[in-house]
Formats: C-alpha cells, sequence, structure tokens
C-alpha cells in the first residue's frame, strides 16, 4: 500500500464558511473582500500578500481554475487602539463569480505559502468532498484549521480531494521503477498505455496471485500508477532542469501533462479490466458501437448479440468505466438502449447520498472494489455492488448457471 503523508506535509492552515449573498452577487457588492477573523492570523500572519489560486468545482463539468491572482489579508483597523477588522481582499475570480449564497468556500495555505481559493455548489458532490477535508459544521463566518498537529495520515479519498484542488500529493509508493521502465522501453519515454498496463500486471502479479479479483484491480491500478507517477516525476525534473525557452513553451509542456494523466487514467482502468474479463473467460466487446455511435465501454456477452433483434435483453450488460465519476455519470445511461438496468465502474470514494439516490432511480448500479466500500454509509455499502459481484452475474449469465 502507499503512503501519502500526513495533511500538514502540504496544508498550513485553512478557513472555510458559507457564502452569504452579498459577498457572491456582483450587483450587491464591488467590495471583492471577504471579513476575516481573528483567529486566522494563526497561518495567514499580520499583513501579508500572498499568490493565489481560484477554483470552481461543480459536479456538472470539469473544475474551472483561473489564472494565478493575488491575495491580500489586511486589518482595516491596524491604527484603531482597541479594536481589529482583519479582511481578504482578492481579484476577480471564479470561486466567487460562479458561487451562490450558501455556498462553502475554502482558503487553504499551502506549504509553499500559496493560497487555493475553492468554492462549491451547496448539497453537491464536490461539497461533500470539502467536508472530508473540514467537517459539515460551517457557517457564514469562517471556521478555521490549524494543520500543524493534524497527523492524520491521508487516506486515498483525502488523496482524491487533495489532487481535485490542485494540491498534488507526492505518494511514497516503496519500489522504485525507473530502471526497469527505462530498460524496457529504451529509456524515459511513455509507451503506449497497453503496453505499460502490461508491465505493471507483470510486476504486481498474474489474477492467481490475488485473492479476490478486487484486490487484483486495485493491485494492477496501484502498480501502474506508482510508475506513472515515478516515469513522469522524472520526466518534468529533467525537463525543469533544461529550462523553457518561453511562457508557451511551459504552458505547453503543463497541458500535455495534464492531457496524458487524464487520458490515461481511464485507459490503463479499462486495459486491466479487459484483461480480468479474457482471463475469466468472460465473453465481451469493449468499445463498441451501438445507437448513434454511442461507445460503451463494455457490452457483453459481445456486440453481436446486441445487435441481433433475436437475442434476450436480459442476458446483455454494459459496464461503464470512470476513475471518478461526479454528474458525468450520466453519460452512461444514453449508451445502450437495449439495457434497461446499467453498470457503471469507478474508484472514486464517498460518493453523495443524493447522488446515489439518483442513479436508484435511473437504474444505474455502482461497481465499486471493496476495499473502497469503508467510504460510503452503511445504506450505501448495502446497496454498492463489488467487482466480484458483477464478475459472478456476467458469469452466470454466460453459462447460465
Amino acid at each position: 500500500m502507499s503512503d501519502f503523508g500526513k495533511l500538514n506535509d502540504y496544508i498550513i492552515g485553512a478557513s472555510v464558511k458559507r457564502l452569504s449573498a452579498v459577498e457572491c452577487n456582483t450587483s450587491r457588492s464591488n467590495q471583492h473582500e471577504l471579513n476575516g477573523t481573528k483567529k486566522m492570523k494563526s497561518y495567514l500572519g499580520e499583513k501579508s500578500e500572498y499568490i493565489a489560486n481560484f477554483i470552481r468545482l461543480d459536479d456538472n463539468q470539469d473544475k474551472i481554475e483561473s489564472l494565478p491572482g493575488k491575495v491580500t489579508w489586511y486589518d482595516a483597523r491596524e491604527n484603531h487602539p482597541t479594536r481589529s477588522e482583519y479582511r481578504l481582499y482578492y481579484q476577480s475570480n471564479p470561486a466567487l463569480e460562479l458561487a451562490s449564497a450558501g455556498d462553502p468556500l475554502a482558503v487553504i495555505l499551502r506549504k509553499d505559502l500559496t493560497i487555493i481559493f475553492v468554492s462549491a455548489p451547496k448539497d453537491s458532490q464536490s461539497e461533500l468532498e470539502l467536508f472530508d477535508l473540514f467537517g459539515e459544521q460551517i457557517s457564514t463566518t469562517f471556521k478555521t484549521f490549524d494543520f500543524s498537529d493534524k497527523q492524520e495520515a491521508i487516506s486515498v479519498t483525502k488523496r482524491f480531494i487533495l489532487e481535485e484542488i490542485g494540491i498534488e500529493v507526492k505518494a511514497n509508493f516503496g519500489s522504485n521503477y525507473l530502471d526497469l521502465i527505462t530498460e524496457r522501453f529504451g529509456g524515459l519515454v511513455f509507451p503506449k498505455t497497453k503496453i505499460f498496463s502490461a508491465l505493471a500486471r507483470e510486476i504486481a502479479g498474474s489474477l492467481t496471485d490475488f485473492d479476490t479479483v478486487d484486490n487484483a484491480i486495485i493491485g494492477w491500478w496501484e502498480t501502474e500508477e506508482a510508475m506513472f507517477r515515478q516515469l513522469e516525476g522524472e520526466i518534468i525534473e529533467r525537463k525543469l532542469m533544461e529550462g523553457f525557452s518561453n511562457s508557451d513553451d511551459f504552458l505547453a509542456f503543463s497541458q500535455t501533462i495534464r492531457q496524458r494523466r487524464n487520458s490515461r487514467a481511464g485507459n490503463a482502468l479499462e486495459n486491466h479490466l479487459a484483461h480480468l474479463f479474457s482471463e475469466k473467460d468472460i465473453h465481451h466487446s469493449w468499445e463498441p458501437k451501438t445507437e448513434n455511435n454511442k461507445k460503451p465501454d463494455f457490452l457483453f456477452p459481445s456486440i453481436d448479440n446486441y445487435l441481433d433483434p433475436n437475442f434476450p435483453d436480459d442476458n446483455l450488460t454494459m459496464l461503464g468505466v470512470k476513475t471518478t465519476c461526479k454528474d458525468r455519470w450520466r453519460q452512461v445511461l444514453t449508451e445502450a438502449d437495449r439495457i434497461t438496468e446499467k453498470h457503471l465502474f469507478t474508484l472514486q470514494p464517498k460518493i453523495s447520498i443524493n447522488q446515489t439516490y439518483e442513479m436508484m432511480s435511473a437504474k444505474l448500479q455502482l461497481v465499486i472494489p471493496k476495499s473502497i466500500h469503508s467510504t460510503y454509509t452503511e445504506e450505501q455499502r448495502r446497496w454498492i455492488w463489488d467487482f466480484e459481484k458483477f464478475v459472478e452475474h456476467v458469469s452466470t449469465l454466460q453459462t447460465g448457471s
């Protein structure tokens, strides 16, 4: 298991509140200021100016992030002998401009002394993620957290959330794969994802080396994640030493890194699932075309059976695959019209109860590796399938036993 460190390895302090109408409605206020509290001095100091990243999380789309700007922390009554009035002055940004009254806002000071402003819609999955870091008991006054004594280890859930808001977690994966990667692929290069996934399984072990299919998928995934992060880290370090010719060169390199991470994550998970289905002799079609050129991730037993009007609908199964889902899970609902009850495999921890209710209503069954089930409520766990159950389901349909 990878060691992701502790929260205080990344965060010095943070404050969280619910926004009032005047703070997020530009028609009512153009001051670009938030009222702070005296407790925020514990990590922001007396008077300071910080570089800040402004982020808006939203279940319905990818996060919205503006270019870094400035935030000023000051006492508006610093010359008053007895009174203080601490404020945060900020530039225009999506974290506030896209927010509504009641939305949570977190102000987070990182170890590199930059600030993250992050907001999310009230009652959303994104709000639930912020609650996991700061708790649910927040009001319209900032509640402050001192992370200097936060020895809590970073769980898989917290790692997911930290990276969602732009804090990259440096994990100690326990093994160094760089020598094997460079030897196998002839240097520091990213091979095709199928080849990279195959090497991960070669290192982690075959299916028979794991006691359950759930553990096999997680073992292969974590090994490939470690391999990728180490290879990527070394490539980035060398590029930083080499330097950039101009700002456009830097932005292009950063964009390439981000795009590669996003595309690789989903492809790697599908690679491991497809391999497991083949090992289990489960007939399947990978990314076939159905109605209107839609492409579900997996169809069982095959696309030929799906296109055969005489094949029973009840013997067809569809599995969508998303490393994380948020509201993107709805895409799965349109990808195979003949199949009423669909399945979605994801590694996302702690989906909100409201969202799981929506999935139930839409006849979408969540399939999540057993080790992640502990991040869900008892009620949700009674409904969620582990991967073992899904494999048994499609196997039974194909064998008739």
